[in-house]
């Protein structure tokens, strides 16, 4: 039974340990949008927008306060006061020292304050839900970099398994023509020379092969870390790279408009924010008004019996009305006014300025997509050709027709043609991105 037990347990580790999650680029997406910590903080922060806003609310809502004070007097206030006041036989210059009080007392009050007027206050809620609004589209834009970084690193993950799995193919066909033509040395049907071409690339081959692995784990570990997987665990990719690649690459969707583009929205934010940053230095000279109520009980005793019930509490109620008016602050309020003012500029600068950046990175991103489609298009037609070129280089190698000089350059071609294929599918695959981010497009 123990062992039993011992098995299954050592079935479960082993289970566990060589556990491999899947990944589409769709749940990858998914999975970052829920675990990547930056992307939180920003929801955090929103999140903490919404308490701010409640904090600006709350100033103008009533506070209602209440205190309780204790005093035990070890030596009771002296008052000193002319003695002829009692004894008009006294001299008139001397004194003579009273104690009035209790050596106990104790106080509980309850005071309840509200503000009636306030124009800062009006203006300071307007800023606040203007905040919220900015930080809502800061989440967004945070949203769509992630997914951005994400389907980017997918891509390039994808991009070296593939790498990776054409270089291993080739590989495994040189190793097949290097046994080939070893026998054939052997036999003296050709030189050793091509045997020795042979293993050259071979061994050429085979670093390549090695430092792909590298970039293909580098590549990986990438995109787990933008995601928020664990470095220590394994992952797979599901999708396959030739699923995004598009029949029709033409760009006749495209849409290009400055006010849909995040950036110019952010900006748009910033400049009601700071507008409303006006109004509110200026509202800063303008009256307020409060009221307030007080309630208090004061007990006074000579003994420490503040339980006692038969002793009286002796009340202290009063409510009132308080008018605050700015009446002269050597023009503090107007120069904070006039840097309020001036921030506002600078901000309907960037606005303008965020639109033309706009049309020059729209622009700047459809000539680099035309761009990659062309080198798209050449590569394949390029990898075709040096597909056929090899194919019929190595026939004509088995047959004894050209050297392994020949054959070598043919696999070179084919090696460097399959490369810059995927090289070039990867800069269409990110063009089309960026085109896409630009248009917002970008979703989960």
């Amino acid at each position: 039974m123990k062992n039993i037990i011992l098995y299954s347990c050592l079935f479960f580790i082993f289970q566990s340990g060589f556990s491999q999650a899947e990944f589409s680029l769709k749940s990858a997406l998914k999975y970052a949008v829920e675990n990547n910590n930056d992307f939180k903080n920003s929801q955090l922060d929103l999140l903490i927008a919404d308490q701010k806003i409640r904090e600006s609310v709350s100033t103008g809502l009533p506070k209602i306060q209440g205190t309780l004070g204790f005093q035990n007097y070890i030596d009771i206030p002296t008052t000193v006061l002319p003695a002829n006041a009692f004894n008009p036989n006294a001299p008139a210059d001397e004194l003579i020292g009273l104690q009035f009080g209790t050596s106990i007392n104790a106080s509980g009050t309850i005071r309840l304050d509200q503000l009636i007027f306030s124009a800062t206050y009006i203006s300071g809620l307007k800023a606040a839900k203007a905040y919220k609004n900015l930080m809502h589209i800061v989440v967004e834009k945070a949203k769509i970099e992630l997914l951005t970084f994400t389907t980017n690193a997918y891509y390039s993950a994808l991009i070296f398994n593939n790498s990776h799995q054409i270089l291993k193919q080739s590989f495994e066909k040189l190793k097949d023509i290097q046994n080939e033509t070893n026998i054939l040395v052997k036999e003296g049907m050709i030189e050793s020379i091509n045997s020795d071409q042979i293993n050259l690339l071979v061994v050429q081959v085979k670093g390549q092969l090695n430092e792909i692995e590298i970039m293909r784990k580098n590549a990986t570990s990438t995109l787990k870390f933008i995601i928020g997987y664990p470095q220590d665990s394994s992952i797979k990719l599901t999708d396959n790279l030739d699923a995004f690649l598009l029949e029709d690459w033409s760009l006749t969707s495209l849409t290009g408009n400055a006010l849909e583009f995040i950036d110019y929205k952010i900006q748009s934010e910033n400049v009601k924010l700071n507008t409303l940053n006006v109004k509110m230095n200026k509202a800063s000279s303008i009256p307020s008004l409060s009221g307030y109520f007080s309630h208090q009980q004061i007990a006074l005793r000579n003994e420490f019996d503040l339980l006692n019930t038969n002793q009286p509490w002796y009340p202290s109620t009063f409510w009132g009305i308080k008018v605050n008016v700015p009446i002269f602050d050597s023009k503090e309020q107007t120069a904070r006014t006039n840097q309020s003012k001036l921030e506002l500029e600078k901000a309907k600068n960037s606005l303008a300025n965020i639109e033309n950046e706009y049309k020059y990175q729209l622009n700047q991103a459809i000539n680099e997509y035309n761009i990659n489609l062309l080198a798209h298009k050449n590569n394949e037609e390029n990898l075709l050709l040096s597909q056929k070129i090899l194919t019929n280089t190595l026939i004509k190698f088995k047959e004894g027709l050209v050297s392994s000089m020949d054959l070598a350059q043919a696999q070179n071609q084919e090696l460097l043609a399959q490369n810059q294929y995927l090289q070039t599918n990867f800069k269409l695959l990110i063009s089309k991105l960026n085109l896409d981010k630009l248009q917002n497009k970008i979703t989960q």
